[in-house]
C-alpha cells in the first residue's frame, strides 16, 4: 500500500488526498509469490 502511494506520489504532483479502495493479498502456493492487486482513489491538483 505504501509501495501504491509513493508511486502515485511519483507521478502526480499536489496530491492532497490517497485513499485505498480494495485491496487484496492472493497467494500462488505453486510458485509460493504472493500477488498484490490494489486499487487506488487518488484526489490531486494539478500544479500550473
Amino acid at each position: 500500500m505504501k509501495v501504491a502511494y509513493t508511486e502515485a506520489k511519483k507521478s502526480l504532483r499536489g496530491i492532497r488526498n490517497i485513499q485505498i479502495i480494495e485491496s487484496d493479498v492472493k497467494v500462488k502456493e505453486d510458485q509460493d509469490k504472493l500477488i498484490y492487486r490494489v486499487r487506488v482513489q487518488v484526489n490531486f491538483q494539478i500544479e500550473r
